[in-house]
C-alpha cells in the first residue's frame, strides 16, 4: 500500500507541475501580448505628440510669415504715401 500511495502522490504532483507549466505559460502569453499593446500605445502616442510638435511648428511658422506680410505691407504704404508724393512733384515737372 505504500507503493501504491506514493505512485498516486507521486501521479498527483506531476499533475500539479504540468498544471503550473501551463499557468506559467499562460501567464507569459499574456505578458507578451501586453509588452506588444504597450509598445504599439507608445508608437501611437510618439506619433500623435511628433503631429502637435508638427502642427505647433507649421502654425508658428505661419504666424510668423503673417507678421511679416503685415510688415512688409505697412512699409509698402509707407513707401506708396512717399512715392505718390514724389510722383506729382514728378510728374508735374515733366508736364511742364
Amino acid at each position: 500500500m505504500t507503493d501504491q500511495n506514493t505512485l498516486m502522490q507521486l501521479a498527483k504532483l506531476q499533475t500539479q507541475v504540468r498544471n503550473l507549466e501551463e499557468d506559467n505559460k499562460r501567464y507569459s502569453k499574456k505578458l507578451i501580448e501586453r509588452d506588444e499593446q504597450i509598445a504599439n500605445l507608445k508608437k501611437i502616442i510618439s506619433d500623435h505628440e511628433l503631429k502637435d510638435k508638427m502642427i505647433a511648428k507649421n502654425k508658428s511658422y505661419l504666424e510668423l510669415k503673417a507678421q511679416k506680410d503685415i510688415e512688409q505691407i505697412e512699409e509698402n504704404k509707407k513707401l506708396q504715401a512717399k512715392g505718390k508724393t514724389n510722383e506729382t512733384k514728378t510728374t508735374s515737372r515733366r508736364k511742364k
